[in-house]
């Protein structure tokens, strides 16, 4: 359960990213959220299986 709200956070905080923050701005920002969400589920979550 906690992997699958992790996963939605993810995608609702890079939808918020993109509709309003600046084109670069916007690419550090969806590479960090995408980071973070990795870096929470492979400690935490359904990847750490596969490491």
């Amino acid at each position: 359960m906690t992997d699958l709200i992790t996963i939605i956070i993810a995608v609702l905080a890079i939808v918020l990213i993109m509709k309003i923050a600046a084109k670069i701005v916007k690419t550090v920002l969806t590479i960090a959220v995408i980071g973070i969400a990795l870096y929470i589920l492979s400690n935490y979550g359904f990847l750490s299986g596969l490491f």
